[in-house]
């Protein structure tokens, strides 16, 4: 159950990523209900910290996701 989810928050971050790479515009979120967009031409610096963020984000959840799974695949045995 919770692999599924780690690896649901890893596919949703890597799409942000790829949408961002793609479209050159990023969507970056702020406190509460707030949300900006950067570009990369416009706020270069914003826009790669918020990539980078996001890309980070993606990594270590899909990480944990698969690490969670093989945990329970390993286990269900015992």
């Amino acid at each position: 159950m919770i692999s599924t989810l780690f690896l649901a928050f890893g596919a949703y971050f890597f799409w942000m990523v790829f949408s961002a790479f793609s479209t050159q515009e990023i969507q970056g979120r702020g406190w509460g209900f707030n949300t900006r967009i950067y570009r990369r031409d416009s706020d270069p610096i914003k826009y790669w910290v918020t990539f980078f963020s996001y890309l980070i984000c993606a990594v270590w959840t899909t990480l944990f996701g698969v690490l969670a799974a093989f945990k329970t695949l390993t286990n269900h045995g015992d």
